[in-house]
């Protein structure tokens, strides 16, 4: 399987080789959005909304096929009952590029979730990480600290949004029937 800091330079590398400097944190927000919604998105909308996020006319088809498999790889991690999903985020930046990286994956969530709409009736515990996740979107680059508090705090915020997302997926796939999710 593939760890989750090498997905991110491989994804980071397609979007490169697409001509875009979109961020791949932001993108998997996005997708998991989307993903944590139910929705079942038609190809073209699907298309038009990550050329958008890509800033390209419309998306290649090689990087189509890498996030059409990074879509499905966290469907399957998000429905996995060993909780095997995880963000995918740089790693390998100073504390402020992984801050912002959290911040963009929270960002790119809200976005999906917002592309993908529900439905169902939202329970309050992920009315409550929504909002937490919209806070954690705004983060300032100017008011990230370094040093081993803010490293800690950092992997808190981290699995404080993975279990949230966990949560909101849950939550709202227990409120629809069917299969669950898939990305056309």
């Amino acid at each position: 399987m593939t760890s989750e800091t090498s997905r991110f330079a491989l994804l980071a590398n397609a979007i490169l080789a697409a001509g875009s400097r979109a961020d791949p944190s932001e993108l998997h927000g996005f997708i998991c959005g989307v993903l944590a919604t139910g929705s079942k998105p038609d190809k073209e909308c699907w298309q038009r909304e990550l050329a958008e996020m890509l800033d390209l006319e419309s998306v290649p088809a090689g990087l189509s096929r890498e996030l059409l498999q990074l879509a499905e790889g966290s469907r399957k991690q998000l429905g996995d009952s060993a909780f095997s999903f995880q963000l995918v985020l740089c790693e390998d930046g100073d504390i402020v590029e992984r801050t912002l990286a959290l911040g963009h994956w929270c960002a790119g969530f809200l976005h999906g979730f917002a592309v993908g709409g529900t439905g169902a009736e939202i329970m309050p515990t992920s009315e409550e990480a929504l909002k937490d996740i919209g806070a954690i979107s705004q983060v300032d680059a100017d008011h990230v600290e370094e040093g081993e508090e803010a490293e800690q705090q950092l992997v808190e915020l981290q699995e404080y949004v993975r279990v949230a997302v966990l949560n909101i997926f849950t939550e709202l796939q227990a409120g629809q029937t069917g299969d669950g999710p898939t990305v056309h």
